[in-house]
């Protein structure tokens, strides 16, 4: 999210920040990372209705009072405040993400009644793929002249071309030991993506070999599935809270990361794996085939019993990189900035 924002960190405009009403204050290193730009946060309030009342009174006093000439919406998924920015849609821009828009995931009801209010009054919305725009136009095909595609790309330090001795030095740092492979199940811990059978599988694969290891990340974890999954660990199972800021790090000490999700636009965690020149093992979506080339920088499942067939399959292949001017975030930059020129003329 960091690097989207800071794409505009050079625009000649006063330019706010509304932090997300979350209960999560801005950290000092955060905060000091926005010098260019004004932050705005939320009070703390414990009752969550009273908190999105206050979001979408003061999202409507900052639209009234600031008279933004550009009002850029991360994540359209943002309920009550949805109202008032549709009111100045004719100045906003949408990035939505997967989750704003899939069906399979949790576009429906009171959400997407926000999301469509909001897609439908902003002047326009950039989708990552042209299957997210597909899913969007099937949605609504009204929609269709004012979707942009923009990737993101992927930041500089993920391109970093590491050494085996440099991955061996960062496994002692992070973990103070080295493997001889080393697995990383990347997304968040719900059954969304399919923690449990990725666990289950690896246990009753590798469960007794210490020296290779599986790593989960903690992030969006649910707690109950996580208490019913982690029962059946073995010491070579790891979970860490891993800080995006650090996430580099822990690709240049893998080898493989894992990815299974019930439906995807195309996974930012994927992208950055991709660059890091990570093997990848996911199941076979459509979005996936424009960056993961089977038995070439990826294995590709078609169902998650696949699973010990692609971890044989791995271990001994030859990764071949692979690069898509998706991935630069420089290209990626110059082509969002001409969007808000063109439309907005903003420059």
């Amino acid at each position: 999210m960091k690097s989207r924002i800071k794409m505009l960190e050079n625009l000649p405009y006063k330019k706010y920040i509304l932090h997300n009403a979350n209960n999560q204050p801005l950290s000092p290193q955060i905060l000091e990372s926005y010098a260019n730009f004004i932050i705005l946060e939320h009070p703390k309030i414990n009752s969550t209705t009273i908190r999105y009342l206050y979001s979408f009174f003061y999202t409507f006093y900052l639209l009234f009072t600031l008279n933004p000439k550009l009002i850029v919406v991360h994540w359209a998924s943002r309920l009550y405040q949805n109202i008032p920015l549709s009111l100045w849609g004719r100045r906003v821009i949408v990035h939505t993400m997967g989750g704003d828009i899939d069906t399979k995931q949790d576009y429906w009801g009171k959400k997407k009644f926000f999301v469509d209010r909001l897609l439908g009054a902003a002047r326009v919305i950039s989708v990552k793929s042209v299957f997210m725009q597909e899913m969007l136009q099937g949605h609504n095909s009204g929609l269709k002249d004012k979707i942009v595609i923009l990737s993101w790309g992927v930041e500089e330090r993920f391109y970093q071309s590491i050494t085996g001795v440099y991955k061996k030095a960062m496994q002692q740092k992070l973990f103070g030991r080295n493997f001889d492979f080393l697995f990383f199940s990347i997304r968040a811990f719900k059954p969304f993506y399919r923690q449990r059978e990725i666990v289950e599988s690896f246990v009753k694969y590798f469960g007794g070999q210490s020296n290779i290891a599986l790593l989960l990340s903690n992030f969006g974890k649910d707690n109950e599935y996580f208490k019913e999954v982690s029962s059946s660990f073995t010491p070579n199972i790891f979970i860490h809270n891993i800080p995006h800021s650090q996430m580099h790090n822990y690709l240049f000490a893998v080898d493989c990361v894992i990815s299974y999700s019930k439906s995807d636009g195309i996974s930012q965690s994927l992208m950055e794996a991709v660059c890091a020149k990570r093997w990848v093992i996911a199941n076979k979506l459509p979005n996936h085939s424009r960056l993961l080339k089977h038995k070439e920088n990826a294995y590709l499942l078609e169902d998650i019993t696949e699973l010990p067939e692609a971890f044989e399959d791995i271990q001994r292949s030859i990764l071949k990189p692979y690069y898509d001017k998706s991935l630069d975030s420089k290209v990626q930059k110059r082509l969002y900035l001409s969007v808000l020129k063109g439309y907005f003329n903003v420059t």
